[in-house]
């Protein structure tokens, strides 16, 4: 007996064990906050001339999908003539592990001077990975094998909008509830279930949107925040209930970036054209919910990239078919605190008090921003194609993607120069 619970007690140790994951995830758009912050420590405070060490780079096809990882298998999405490609690759090498595609041919009145995307980033929840393609075809698929196990297409079922040029809204968990936009004839956003695709439920109608919703607990409640055209909402995420919204100005309704949350109770939003950057507080009285816009800065139009919260202000990549610039606001105010030129269009990520920036012509860089202002230590051209996508970190690792390719970079300490130990992977 006494041998059986020692083996016992080892087996729950083993599980317990096998249960921590062995490396460190990025499981969901904007990663694990999904707000484009980690905790990732050890980068390197400069890199040598010619960037960081590249580990491994391998030619995909076009798109614009960000990469998700388990820690040892990354999964993104491409574009293959009329179809849409779900592509795994190991994290370790880049070497293909599976491929699955489907026909998704674009529709008449799609605008494709830039292609049809795939633009929504995959989600990873458990063993399963959830993927959206422009045409707005939504699967869910085993992540080991790339087997699909549902699927719905949600332009055929729902009225779903592919949003002109290619849906790009990325998908989010809650509770056993996978929720994405829809922008549907009778739905703004809906809910289902995970393991067999069952609708759980639908919103209210709201129009088409790219921003990808996120979850937030205000007043110790949670809220699915939503940038749909131009309201802005809050929704009960267990039932699709709508808390709050507001309306904003149509100019506003061209919004591309991700709402960015300022606990406990505020809500940034950034539309470029001919937009500008709001923040709302929302606020609980006699029982209902209000968002009160605190503030608007015509002067920050961030385009489809995103914002960095650092402590009190917060930093975007203002601009759209012109000029673009790095600008800090002031949370409290709305005051521009800086711009800085430099860069073309980016996007923007934030780890060990140092932001990392890809800018849409593939500079990279690596710098520090006060509200004083913004000091880049190092940069360097590692992208050849049009680089839409915000990279992935995890550790000291960094995958980034452009419209023709993915590449793992080594940012940590002593990484030593880009042109080591580059293995070359391919389609």
């Amino acid at each position: 007996m006494a041998g059986r619970t020692s083996w016992l007690a080892a087996a729950a140790a083993l599980s317990l064990l096998s249960a921590v994951p062995a490396w460190p995830q990025w499981l969901q758009w904007g990663g694990p906050h999904r707000d484009f912050t980690c905790d990732s420590t050890g980068l390197a405070d400069q890199w040598p001339e010619d960037g960081p060490r590249k580990i491994w780079s391998t030619d995909i096809g076009p798109g614009h999908s960000a990469i998700v990882t388990d820690g040892e298998l990354l999964f993104t999405m491409c574009r293959r003539d009329d179809q849409d490609a779900i592509l795994a690759y190991s994290a370790a090498t880049g070497a293909k592990v599976w491929e699955t595609r489907y026909d998704a041919p674009p529709k008449p009145d799609m605008l494709l001077e830039f292609g049809c995307g795939p633009h929504s980033t995959p989600l990873l929840a458990g063993d399963r990975l959830f993927t959206v393609g422009g045409l707005v075809h939504f699967r869910c698929l085993d992540k080991k094998a790339g087997q699909v196990l549902w699927s719905h297409d949600l332009m055929d079922e729902m009225g779903a909008s592919h949003l002109q040029r290619g849906y790009g809204p990325s998908p989010i968990t809650y509770r056993d509830l996978v929720i994405l936009n829809i922008g549907g004839t009778d739905t703004g956003v809906a809910a289902f279930r995970q393991d067999t695709g069952e609708v759980a439920w639908k919103s209210e109608k709201f129009r088409g949107g790219y921003p990808s919703p996120m979850i937030v607990k205000i007043n110790d409640e949670d809220h699915l925040v939503v940038a749909l055209g131009a309201d802005r909402i809050g929704l009960d995420p267990a039932t699709g209930q709508t808390r709050w919204r507001a309306t904003v100005d149509i100019q506003l309704a061209g919004i591309m970036s991700s709402p960015l949350f300022i606990p406990p109770d505020r809500v940034f939003f950034s539309c470029a054209y001919g937009g500008g950057s709001q923040l709302f507080q929302i606020a609980f009285k006699d029982g209902q919910y209000a968002a009160e816009e605190l503030w608007f800065q015509p002067k920050m139009k961030v385009m489809h990239g995103d914002s960095i919260r650092i402590g009190d202000f917060v930093v975007g990549s203002s601009g759209d078919f012109g000029p673009a610039f790095l600008i800090g606001l002031d949370l409290s105010s709305g005051k521009v605190l800086w711009r800085q030129r430099g860069f073309a269009k980016a996007t923007l990520l934030y780890a060990d008090n140092k932001l990392i920036i890809l800018d849409e012509e593939g500079h990279l860089a690596l710098a520090t921003a006060t509200p004083e202002g913004l000091q880049v230590h190092s940069r360097a051209k590692v992208l050849e194609e049009k680089s839409w996508t915000v990279p992935t970190l995890v550790g000291t690792r960094l995958y980034l993607r452009d419209n023709r390719a993915i590449m793992a970079l080594d940012l940590g300490r002593g990484a030593g120069a880009s042109g080591s130990d580059i293995t070359e992977a391919h389609r």
